[in-house]
């Protein structure tokens, strides 16, 4: 006998090798399909079997004829009395192909029509002979469903929390891995396991479970030509596989998500491997080198995130900081991604073994295999001690002012592992610039002289800049990102300086942010601030953690890298709170656990009702807004602070912030808090040079 096997498309190279391992004669390859020919006991071998099989056809009737015609012609091509018993029931899906004019349904009922009038119609395919037929335009063909219901549907799982991955589909993956080889690694992985299916289909397949092991319902039981001895004992020992006491390797499975938990705890006690699964909450970004303890290992996983545009940069970040995270803790391990987006996956950074286009329903998604880069070693640029290439003297000054910066933060640099730094800030008058390092590449800022300077010889003095920027840290003029800056007005901080700008990864800590070199005034990373940041992912362990006037959310990553259990990123830009998501994203946390709101923080405080442990609120000196009068820091800190402590739970701390630098205090508040100046210890110690360009308190409820 001659079946149709058919799959998601995509997956029937994977399929056809999983027949033929079940000893199966493959005769046929499509791209959502493989054929096979056999006996009986073959095709409900893979009815009960096959992992990645979604359906098992019997052929039927195969016509050419035209579509109009075709109902009725296939109705008289069956000898149905072979087919369906007396009194039985059968269901039906009829499909038009694209060509074909008319509705699908109408055709299907005029084929249920044509049947002899003793056989009953049922809406469902449970407890039917389950038919399938698809019209050409000048061919039409009829199964016999020997599945009945999709093969997918294994039985363990009642609830799927949000977005559920199809078991066929996660058992792709697994094989896609080689999980199904019996030299398999020790340990197994999804960082985002949902409601388990991947760690429930990975643990069936190491105990060698036949997937359809609890079904009790297929529709070759409703076939009259099927010998109902073959069928008892095929459903025999595929429920004597469970059984199987095999001793398992180790499958972890991480979420953020508490309900998901609760559904693959649920799903896996059903499928009777529990005890086989460690579930556990924790985010991407909190996994520590004591997760990965097998040297090598399996990683598999379906990543929520990308599947919305406003998502699909963050995914692409999230794949990024997962690589990253295998290369550091697991770099002999192997990595199985499901992804909807090709530019996100390639984020990831791995070194590509295979790849399947599969079609999902209405998505088209991506399964790779790959393997993890280790690290290079991450030592940002210093200053040497003699130039790159001969200067021309105009430069030197500059050349040998940056030698000496560069000399004076060089053990700061090492003992603190400093990767972005401020090497220069205007130490001399005729270089009007800013220096700043961040890992390999260096940003140029010229200060904009003013009008009664000749335009050439600013340009001159530029280019000298540049040229002793160069020699001193012995770079290439690629390395090299020169803007010029001046006074902001109104809006135009948050306009693009340029067009043709990317995303860099500097590390601060233990945190990875991205900065822009090219496209914004800023860079989306406050230097002067590092030493705040780093002391607020030391004391945020558990802590719940707000950010106000929050940026590009460097103190949030920095907060949960510390172990925040939760954190709320407040700003009025777009741009920012999206710049803040990728951030996150890539250090392993979703914005839907810590969320990103757009609002302008003083209102936004009035109508905030969470209480938060830590508070770091870093306002402009000025900002406009039409929905508001002006914010000025001076005239309304005060009643910003007054605000902020009413969400603060005892025991917290508001780290306050502002460049202002004539900048006071309101007396008032020292009167009702208890206030600590941190100012000085807050000043890096590459810019202590330039004074304190910044304020900074500690203010605290006066009864802790």
């Amino acid at each position: 006998m001659d079946f149709v096997i058919t799959c998601l498309p995509g997956l029937a190279p994977l399929l056809a090798d999983e027949l033929a391992e079940l000893g199966m004669t493959v005769t046929d390859q499509g791209q959502a399909h493989v054929g096979i020919s056999g006996r009986q006991q073959d095709a409900l071998r893979v009815c009960l079997w096959s992992r990645l099989a979604e359906r098992v056809l019997l052929p039927l009737a195969e016509l050419s004829v035209p579509p109009e015609e075709a109902p009725e012609k296939l109705a008289e091509a069956v000898d149905w009395r072979a087919l369906v018993a007396p009194g039985g029931a059968v269901h039906l899906s009829l499909d038009h192909a694209k060509g074909v004019r008319g509705d699908s349904r109408v055709s299907g009922k005029r084929l249920l029509r044509a049947l002899p009038p003793d056989i009953t119609v049922s809406p469902r395919e449970s407890g039917a002979s389950a038919l399938r037929a698809r019209l050409d335009t000048d061919t039409a063909r009829l199964w016999l469903d020997l599945a009945g219901q999709p093969l997918h549907r294994r039985g363990y799982r009642l609830a799927g929390g949000r977005a559920p991955l199809r078991e066929n589909l996660a058992a792709a993956l697994l094989r896609a891995g080689d999980w199904h080889r019996e030299a398999r690694p020790e340990l197994l992985m999804d960082p985002f396991c949902g409601s388990g299916t991947v760690l429930i289909e990975a643990a069936w397949m190491a105990a060698g479970v036949a997937p359809g092991a609890l079904r009790k319902d297929y529709g070759f039981l409703n076939w009259r030509g099927c010998r109902q001895a073959l069928a008892e004992e095929a459903l025999r020992e595929a429920a004597a596989s469970l059984e199987n006491k095999a001793p398992l390797p180790a499958l972890k499975g991480f979420d953020a998500d508490p309900d998901a938990l609760k559904y693959a705890r649920h799903n896996a006690e059903r499928a009777g491997v529990e005890s086989a699964i460690h579930l556990e909450r924790r985010e991407l970004g909190a996994l520590r080198a004591r997760d990965f303890a097998s040297r090598e290992g399996l990683l598999v996983t379906n990543p929520p995130w990308g599947e919305r545009l406003d998502q699909q940069e963050q995914a692409g970040w999230l794949y990024a900081g997962l690589g990253r995270l295998l290369g550091e803790k697991a770099p002999a391990w192997r990595a199985v991604l499901l992804g909807a987006e090709v530019t996100a996956l390639d984020r990831a950074g791995m070194d590509l073994e295979a790849q399947w286009k599969v079609r999902n329903g209405a998505l088209t998604n991506f399964i790779r295999l790959s393997r993890p880069r280790a690290p290079l070693p991450q030592a940002p640029l210093q200053v040497g001690d003699t130039p790159g290439f001969e200067l021309p003297e105009p430069a030197s000054p500059l050349f040998n002012r940056l030698r000496k910066n560069g000399k004076h933060l060089r053990r700061w640099i090492d003992r603190e592992d400093i990767q972005a730094y401020r090497l220069y800030d205007r130490d001399l008058p005729e270089f009007n610039v800013a220096v700043d390092v961040y890992g390999d590449q260096v940003l140029v800022q010229e200060f904009k002289a003013p009008s009664t300077v000749d335009p050439d010889k600013a340009a001159q003095r530029r280019q000298w800049a540049v040229s002793a920027t160069r020699a001193a840290l012995g770079v290439h003029r690629e390395q090299v990102h020169l803007r010029t800056r001046e006074r902001q007005k109104g809006r135009n901080q948050y306009q693009k300086q340029a067009t043709q700008g990317r995303f860099r990864v500097v590390r601060e800590g233990q945190a990875r942010l991205l900065v822009n070199l090219e496209e914004y005034l800023d860079t989306g990373l406050f230097l002067d601030h590092r030493p705040m940041r780093l002391r607020i992912a030391e004391e945020s362990a558990g802590k719940r953690f707000l950010n106000l006037f929050a940026y590009t959310g460097a103190a949030t990553v920095q907060a949960l890298v510390g172990g925040a259990r939760r954190a709320v990123t407040v700003d009025t830009s777009r741009r920012y709170l999206d710049w803040a998501g990728c951030n996150l994203a890539l250090n392993g946390f979703a914005t839907d656990r810590h969320p990103t709101v757009r609002a302008d923080a003083m209102a936004w405080l009035e109508t905030c009702h969470e209480q938060f442990d830590i508070v770091f609120c870093d306002p402009p000196t000025f900002s406009n807004n039409k929905d508001r009068d002006d914010f000025v820091v001076q005239d309304q800190h005060g009643e910003l602070i007054r605000r902020i402590m009413k969400r603060l739970e005892p025991g917290g701390v508001l780290y306050f912030s502002c460049n202002y630098r004539r900048f006071e205090l309101e007396e008032s508040l020292r009167r009702w808090y208890a206030v600590e100046d941190l100012t000085a210890w807050s000043l890096p110690e590459d810019f202590r040079r330039g004074g304190a360009i910044h304020h900074c308190f500690a203010i605290r409820h006066a009864q802790d």
